[in-house]
């Protein structure tokens, strides 16, 4: 099976909901945000019943709110898989009769209740209506959040629309952040008990009980489990991927480990090898309980439980690591070493919040009907796009790229372009070669409107702008400007700094360095340079054909191959994850001249950083020194290197990252 969130809509607001809320997350293309388009309901449906899997399930939000939930079920229902739907019963009338219309023994509802809660005017008419339409189609679902609920309202609402006797009840698990309403492991053996009672007083009538995930053994007395007709693993093990296909189609385990891992399904066969590589991360965690006791409980070391939701286990560590453990040491100003303030920018602002970000785009050769492409797809999303300066001799850190379209490009203004002058060192000195450049720049100014332009030499910069005053200067990333003295100098003549691409994960050192230039902050994303990396300068030397002999292989794979591990410290991030540096850039740029020249390729990473779509890290157009298999990095990766103190050596954990990937 797997669960297809439709929509992250919902006409409720429940305090224990552990769904992502978030409205911008995963808008596939064509689609509102937050809603899954029916061309991507389509492919993952054909994606599960190619896998072999016989029932999908269908969630939100609320999926009958989806504006094609009538045809995505007899969709479902036409490719052979049967459907359970999740629904809270407040659903359109369309939604309703194709779910009265369809097959009984083909497809169920589990309507979930809150009960010992007021319902707002007319919810209770509506859930009593649905209920009474579907029949032996559907049966209950309550969310236990705290001890005491009434769940025998839950049989009586059952009872009353002649609803399945079946109950399912789960326990409400926290979001990562635990801000809404959980149950909380210290009431979970009161909650079992209640539990035990209550199946005692509704058995008689043919009532069974069906537990969801997260229930640990030690809830419940020993009479429970002959009564329930389980066996204590059947309880404590129901833990594992279905998985979840969000409306980006990308997996995640479930929704309270959303931010363990979002993996794209484009390029996992199967809907197994999905939830392989969703399991792989959790080899991590192996042994981690909800209870301080678990570790030294018999039934976790045997197999017969799993220490209930991982999502309430992290959630304990994370409060314990907090209170016990010091704040990892970072450099001083001074060079000594002490506490580091917490990053700035990390986590601080939700996926899709930096909708203003604007994008700087290579170029790549390609007619002038490409970009119009770009631009019509991304608009003022794209702030540039950027092209080498092309004169011999005067490299800029990659190898010479075709330019037959250039010309046309530049002649169309189809979107601004800006030139890089930034040669890795100049070939020679400033006053002999600075005037070829100085010409240059002031023809591409004057014939095509050239107004922005990447330099990597602060001379050259100062000549560059007292002849051309009005062109807006960023200064490369390969001055390696990485402290805010340095940030500070620079300040008055550049308008936008590209900053080392070793602080992409340091994002408190970028905040310190947005603050001390002054002007715009400019990050490269997607480019896989290791930090450190002690051939960088070199291998650009080379790349840009000074040394000879064109392109090099990377001069660090001798190093990668002895440790692999050391492709997921390098300087990227994934565009699911870009929301962690949204509080301290003010633009985003793209690498990759060389590794998107297919425009294919292309327009897939573009749309995928611009849109905050998932990608594998193999995928980026990261070069050689990043991840060329396909690995899980989940969110959590950056979390913890975005505060811990880069001493690579000393520690274990992209180690075994790598291993569990």
């Amino acid at each position: 099976m797997a669960n297809l969130v439709l929509t992250t809509a919902c006409n409720r607001r429940c305090a224990y909901c552990f769904a992502d809320r978030d409205e911008a997350a995963g808008a596939a293309s064509g689609a509102r945000p937050g809603e899954m388009g029916m061309d991507a309901a389509l492919a993952a449906l054909d994606w599960v019943a190619a896998s072999g899997r016989s029932e999908i399930r269908l969630l939100g939000g609320e999926p009958t709110l989806h504006p094609r939930f009538p045809d995505i079920l007899q969709a479902a229902l036409a490719r052979g898989l049967d459907a359970l739907v999740f629904s809270n019963g407040l659903m359109p009338d369309a939604a309703l009769a194709a779910l009265a219309d369809a097959p009984a023994d083909r497809c169920r509802v589990m309507l979930n209740l809150n009960v010992g809660e007021e319902a707002a005017d007319g919810d209770r008419e509506r859930s009593s209506r649905a209920a009474a339409t579907l029949g032996r189609r559907a049966f209950v679902g309550v969310n236990i959040h705290r001890p005491g609920l009434p769940l025998a309202e839950a049989v009586e609402f059952a009872a009353a629309h002649g609803l399945r006797k079946v109950v399912r009840v789960g326990l409400a698990h926290p979001r990562p952040d635990g801000g809404n309403r959980w149950l909380h492991p210290r009431d979970y053996r009161r909650v079992g008990g209640e539990l035990e009672l209550f199946l005692r007083r509704v058995q008689p009538d043919g009532y069974a009980l069906n537990l969801d995930c997260g229930f640990v053994p030690c809830m419940f007395g020993e009479g429970f489990f002959e009564m329930a007709g389980l066996g204590a693993a059947e309880v404590g093990c129901r833990c594992g991927p279905i998985p979840d296909v969000l409306p980006d189609l990308t997996a995640i385990h479930c929704f309270p480990l959303g931010a363990l891992d979002q993996l794209p399904v484009s390029g996992v066969g199967t809907v197994a090898e999905m939830n392989g590589l969703l399991q792989g991360r959790l080899r991590v965690f192996q042994g981690v309980g909800v209870f301080k006791e678990c570790a030294r409980c018999p039934l976790l070391s045997d197999g017969r439980c799993r220490g209930g939701c991982l999502a309430t286990a992290r959630l304990r560590l994370r409060t314990r690591r907090a209170a016990t453990v010091p704040p990892p040491a970072t450099a001083t100003a001074h060079g000594r070493r002490g506490a580091a303030p917490p990053p700035t920018g990390c986590g601080e602002e939700p996926p899709g919040a930096a909708a203003a970000k604007t994008w700087s785009i290579p170029y790549i050769d390609q007619p002038a009907e490409f970009w119009e492409g770009l631009v019509a797809e991304h608009g003022a999303a794209l702030r540039e796009a950027y092209f080498p300066i092309g004169l011999e001799g005067v490299g800029s850190g990659r190898p010479l790229q075709p330019g037959r379209h250039l010309e046309g490009v530049l002649r169309s203004g189809v979107l601004p372009m800006a030139v890089l002058v930034n040669p890795v060192v100049l070939p020679r000195p400033l006053r002999e070669i600075g005037g070829r450049i100085l010409d240059e720049v002031r023809r591409l100014h004057d014939e095509y409107g050239v107004r922005n332009l990447t330099v990597g030499d602060v001379r050259l910069a100062e000549r560059i702008k007292a002849s051309l005053p009005d062109v807006r200067l960023a200064a490369s990333c390969l001055q390696e400007v990485a402290e805010p003295a340095q940030a500070r100098l620079l300040g008055g003549l550049f308008d936008v700094l590209v900053p080392s691409t070793r602080l992409l994960r340091h994002p408190g050192r970028l905040a310190a360095l947005r603050a001390s230039f002054g002007g715009r902050l400019r990050l490269i994303v997607n480019e896989g340079c290791l930090d450190p990396c002690f051939d960088r300068k070199q291998h650009f030397f080379e790349m840009a054909g000074a040394a000879g002999g064109g392109a090099p292989r990377s001069l660090c794979e001798p190093r990668l191959a002895r440790e692999p591990w050391l492709r997921l410290t390098g300087g990227w991030i994934l565009p699911q994850h870009l929301h962690l540096l949204d509080a301290v850039a003010d633009q985003y740029k793209l690498a990759g001249r060389v590794t998107l020249g297919d425009p294919a390729r292309y327009r897939k990473v573009l749309r995928a950083y611009v849109r905050r779509l998932a990608l594998w890290p193999h995928e980026i157009g990261g070069g050689p020194a990043s991840v060329l298999a396909r690995q899980p990095v989940p969110l959590e990766h950056f979390q913890v290197m975005a505060s811990c103190d880069h001493l690579c050596a000393d520690c274990g954990y992209c180690r075994r990252a790598a291993a569990c990937g």
